[in-house]
């Protein structure tokens, strides 16, 4: 059972840094489909050619990106994105036991009638809570993006494709005509919902991960940098497998592989392909689409069940 009293300490403790994400996240996810309305859909694929050679360092096909779903869709892959998550569940995660301790008031809160696991899950629940609403406010803020955004389209002349030659021949003589569109009538928000799943394992990993560094050490500084020196190099080394295919082996080493928040908007995309919700796989998938989630997911609960028992055994050092 969580304790009322802890959940209100760790509510005040983290809701200014909470705010901040939040607000970072909304403005930036409702500017973001704001942004993809700016380029012309015809002008981003001809920019987007250029650059053929490079789509194996793109999450999904040039082809599915040179949609206005895909465009937006791409927001789970922002730096911006990414770093807020990462700065929410590494500082909460951190702070639970090494932060604690490093401010010399774990005693005190243990010298209460609380047992260490009861602490551990108040911080735990707090922080999950938390991480929902950031991945929810990304949601809101595309949503609203989506609803709000109206931008001007071109519309070129019917064309004959001649076959074998590939050469478009105009079926009119008329000027492309600029017409008003609105961004919902193109993109459809309910299609991200497993992106933002997605989002939530992602962090929720690194929740669980951030408290298992926190459960044995004593301080946060210390916590904080083993955390970030296992994603860069997790990250390091998801950029070499792309990158080289002699190191392709090191994809499926390192937990980003199963953060893939665009392949599940194509999945969502494409009506001929079975439902993106399921678990096992279908045709030549390896894993169904949420089993990657699913994975994130059952590695930072055992990262959190490992954090409970060392926690529970540990010796607590003196406050200094």
């Amino acid at each position: 059972m969580i304790d009322r009293v802890l959940c209100k300490k760790y509510v005040n403790q983290s809701m200014l840094l909470w705010l901040a994400c939040g607000l970072a996240l909304f403005a930036f996810s409702w500017m973001r489909v704001w942004v993809v309305s700016l380029l012309d859909m015809q002008q981003f694929t001809t920019i987007i050619e250029q650059f053929r050679d490079f789509e194996k360092f793109s999450p999904i096909a040039f082809d599915q990106l040179v949609t206005y779903t895909g465009r937006v869709g791409a927001t789970f892959d922002e730096p911006l994105i990414i770093i807020c998550v990462v700065v929410w569940c590494v500082a909460r995660g951190s702070d639970v036991v090494s932060g604690e301790l490093g401010r010399g008031t774990l005693e005190m809160l243990l010298a209460q009638p609380i047992s260490r696991s009861r602490l551990l899950l108040s911080h735990a629940v707090v922080s999950t809570i938390g991480l929902l609403g950031l991945c929810l406010l990304v949601w809101l803020g595309m949503w609203i993006g989506i609803q709000l955004t109206v931008f001007e389209e071109t519309v070129q002349p019917p064309t004959l494709n001649i076959p074998f030659f590939n050469i478009p021949i105009p079926l009119s003589s008329a000027e492309p005509e600029t017409v008003t569109v609105r961004m919902s009538e193109r993109v459809e928000a309910g299609i991200f919902a497993p992106s933002v799943v997605n989002l939530f394992t992602f962090g929720f990993f690194l929740l669980g991960l951030s408290t298992l560094m926190s459960s044995w050490d004593r301080y946060r500084w210390r916590t904080i940098g083993l955390v970030i020196a296992f994603y860069v190099l997790q990250t390091v080394m998801f950029g070499l497998a792309k990158a080289a295919e002699p190191l392709a082996w090191l994809e499926h080493l390192t937990f980003l592989t199963c953060y893939r928040p665009q392949q599940l908007t194509v999945t969502m995309m494409d009506p001929d392909v079975p439902g993106v919700w399921r678990l096992f796989p279908a045709g030549d998938e390896a894993l169904g689409p949420m089993m990657y989630p699913l994975i994130l997911f059952a590695l930072g609960l055992a990262a959190y069940l490992a954090a409970f028992q060392v926690f529970r055994r540990r010796d607590l050092p003196a406050p200094l």
